[in-house]
């Protein structure tokens, strides 16, 4: 069983407030770009590690039928209030069925770097191949070893008012994997009350990335290095479950 490389359920608050809002700015732009175009109006898509739901709740406030799939509870306590009207499961990555249930997936916010066990990647993706129609899309992204190396270590806070967040990271070379350790607080009936949890990611090379999604049945139509600072050694792939012939641009820098 894949098991979470973070206890969400202790900073879920935090992810609502600061980090779901942020994956909507960073990704919004790219499921208009990327996907959105390629589907009809109304398509089911299911968002992987939905976390919060606000994903979830920007794509259903354009007409999309979504259905969100996390395994931290407070997490989607969240995201029900979030998206009220979006429909949130618990499940575990290596394990949910839906078969031929949605004309598009997505994994955006690193979701595939949660799992840490290479070999629970297969199970997963084919999970995702079953779920999708034949001729569905697939968008995800992930962080490469390279991108975690630069962008998971060292100290950062965020001090407001009413909220402190401090995150210590670090990468260990050897296993390709960063940690996060987080400490957050926030003031509760005259007192500041602290949370803390640790999260780790496995980075993933591309060339591995691609052998494994046309291994779990996927043509690999895009993939593209993503710049700037945040987009540092991450990756965006577009890949489709078999059923039109369609080119197959698998270059570094291809764009759909």
């Amino acid at each position: 069983m894949f098991l979470m490389s973070a206890d969400y359920d202790a900073i879920a608050w935090v992810y609502r407030r600061l980090w779901g809002p942020f994956s909507v700015q960073r990704f919004m732009p790219v499921l208009e770009r990327w996907l959105l175009p390629r589907l009809p109006q109304g398509a089911a898509i299911l968002d992987l590690g939905c976390g919060t739901g606000n994903l979830a709740r920007a794509l259903w406030a354009r007409g999309y039928r979504v259905m969100g799939l996390d395994i931290s509870a407070r997490m989607l306590r969240e995201a029900r209030a979030v998206a009220p009207e979006v429909l949130f499961v618990q499940g575990d990555m290596c394990s949910f069925r839906f078969p031929g249930a949605f004309q598009a997936a997505i994994a955006l916010f690193a979701t595939i770097n949660h799992i840490v066990n290479p070999t629970d990647l297969p199970r997963v993706l084919r999970n995702v191949k079953e779920s999708l129609i034949t001729g569905g899309w697939f968008l995800l992204d992930f962080n490469t070893p390279a991108g975690l190396r630069a962008r998971w270590q060292g100290v950062e806070a965020v001090v407001e008012d009413d909220l402190v967040v401090i995150s210590r990271g670090q990468y260990d070379e050897h296993a390709k994997i960063a940690t996060s350790t987080i400490t957050a607080f926030r003031p509760q009936a005259g007192l500041w009350v602290r949370s803390n949890t640790t999260i780790a990611l496995r980075g993933y090379d591309e060339d591995a990335m691609r052998t494994a999604l046309r291994a779990a049945g996927f043509e690999v139509m895009a993939m593209h290095r993503q710049t700037g600072k945040a987009g540092q050694g991450r990756v965006l792939v577009l890949a489709r479950r078999p059923g039109a012939v369609e080119a197959d641009t698998t270059t570094a820098d291809a764009r759909p």
